[in-house]
């Protein structure tokens, strides 16, 4: 599915956010962030060759499309059982010199990178999480704005073979997000999302105006105000006039401080089917199934290891015999 900007709602916002402060979520990210891919990223990255995207499928670089995911996990064998069994993932594992990683693959082309990584010994170790990277022309440029306009740098600009040019960065308010210029271009946008596919992408944050304002200097975007009813400090996030995220508040019953986080959703079949086997399969239902705008149904999940992810099922109007 592509989303172009003209009437793209707000999704709603995930209403079990750590409450742990920003500073303290953030260092204990960058311990099991970098570490991680400090450990994967020269070995693993440089032999995805037969997984690589043929010239036809990509495109010069996209700024601000949001091109790949990461998950950071405690268990990877487990998170591979979990998403394998609900959304049809496929995986070839990478041999690395420490740890395991896997890439997920969806009609043979890669959607996601599992990373097995233990959480930090403390007291309030930061939950698994999935990481968006975010296309750049220019990842240091990015990286030195970032620190000038609040965010910190947890893993500094570096060139993945493989991959490109990344750097790890947490924006004023806590989210996490990766930087990423490929040299090889940014996969085309096209309407043929599957089930298995990232479709959708949202930050919540107890900042919207501040943080909508903080990726529109990293990254270019064109910021507009999210449709009616949802207009109060809800945005939508817009580059080569497509919407590529949504920026909302968090829910109200949290404290203001609540660190900010990225949710990433992906295309399924039934979102009450998937709702049923994810619990099935030993995570938990975060937001239930319920109908958004857009001719689309969601929910919020979480793995059995309590990664946050949000699942959409969205119905063309104008497909044949489509009377929804």
């Amino acid at each position: 599915m592509q989303i172009r900007t003209e009437g793209v709602p707000p999704l709603p916002p995930f209403s079990r956010l750590s409450q742990t402060g920003t500073v303290a979520v953030t260092l204990s990210a960058a311990l099991t962030l970098s570490i991680s891919l400090t450990a994967f990223a020269s070995d693993a990255l440089a032999q995805t060759a037969n997984t690589a995207e043929t010239p036809a499928a990509l495109s010069k670089t996209l700024p601000g499309k949001i091109v790949y995911t990461q998950l950071t996990t405690p268990d990877l064998a487990k998170a591979k059982a979990f998403y394998g069994a609900l959304l049809g993932w496929n995986f070839q594992d990478r041999p690395v010199s420490r740890g395991h990683y896997a890439e997920a693959l969806v009609n043979g082309h890669v959607v996601a990178g599992l990373v097995e990584r233990p959480l930090p010994d403390t007291n309030n170790p930061p939950q698994p999480l999935w990481l968006p990277f975010i296309s750049a022309l220019d990842v240091p440029t990015v990286a030195k704005e970032s620190l000038q306009w609040g965010g910190k740098i947890l893993y500094r600009p570096t060139v993945v073979p493989g991959r490109g040019e990344q750097a790890i960065i947490a924006d004023p308010q806590g989210a996490l997000f990766a930087a990423l210029h490929a040299p090889h271009g940014d996969r085309n946008d096209t309407d043929d999302t599957v089930q298995g596919d990232w479709i959708w992408h949202t930050i919540l944050t107890p900042a919207p105006t501040a943080s909508a304002g903080f990726y529109q200097k990293l990254f270019g975007y064109q910021v507009e105000d999210a449709p009616p009813p949802d207009t109060h400090q809800h945005y939508i996030l817009d580059s080569q006039s497509i919407a590529r995220a949504t920026v909302n508040p968090l829910p109200a019953r949290l404290p203001p401080d609540a660190s900010a986080r990225w949710i990433g959703f992906i295309q399924v079949d039934s979102v009450g089917s998937a709702a049923e086997k994810a619990v099935q399969l030993g995570g938990r239902v975060l937001v239930q199934p319920h109908p958004d705008h857009q001719n689309s149904m969601i929910a919020v999940l979480a793995d059995p290891s309590g990664a946050a992810f949000g699942v959409m099922e969205w119905h063309d109007p104008s497909a044949a015999g489509d009377t929804k």
